[in-house]
């Protein structure tokens, strides 16, 4: 598996801030109320970060010479954490084009700005989170110099 490219999570994070910002755009030109983004997400988020975290690190203490644990809890814990960034890129996406849809407006309600940086913290906790757990499930390169496949 390669890392998750910066370029991926940038495109994704944009293309999913361009999409909150239009739905929300569009719903308040009908007159209807915005989608609003529970702050329950960003602690969900911050939680699953703890958690994978939590299930990295004996995969990093492996590749330093420590314990050895299952390729398949070290694969999983890759996989997760390569959802993870993808995943906190959508919705933090989300939540940053529902803040700026927020803060284009002339009359902006708290409650909902709050929302949406408790969701925005809570996506960047997330990434976070995953790139360093990416990182840590990397092998290092073979005696020969050359990278493992």
């Amino acid at each position: 598996m390669t890392r998750t490219s910066t370029t991926t999570l940038v495109v994704t994070w944009i293309v999913a801030a361009a999409a909150g910002f239009a739905v929300d755009a569009m719903l308040a030109s009908a007159g209807r109320p915005i989608l609003p983004l529970p702050p329950t997400i960003g602690v969900v988020m911050a939680g699953i970060a703890v958690v994978l975290v939590a299930f990295a690190w004996p995969v990093r203490q492996m590749v330093r010479g420590g314990r050895k644990v299952g390729f398949r809890h070290a694969t999983g814990v890759l996989a997760g954490a390569k959802a993870s960034a993808l995943v906190a890129g959508v919705l933090g996406g989300w939540a940053s084009g529902a803040l700026l849809f927020l803060l284009t407006r002339a009359a902006v309600s708290g409650d909902a700005v709050t929302m949406s940086l408790a969701t925005m913290g809570g996506a960047v906790l997330l990434l976070v989170a995953a790139l360093l757990a990416e990182s840590w499930c990397m092998l290092p390169p073979d005696e020969d110099g050359a990278s493992p496949a």
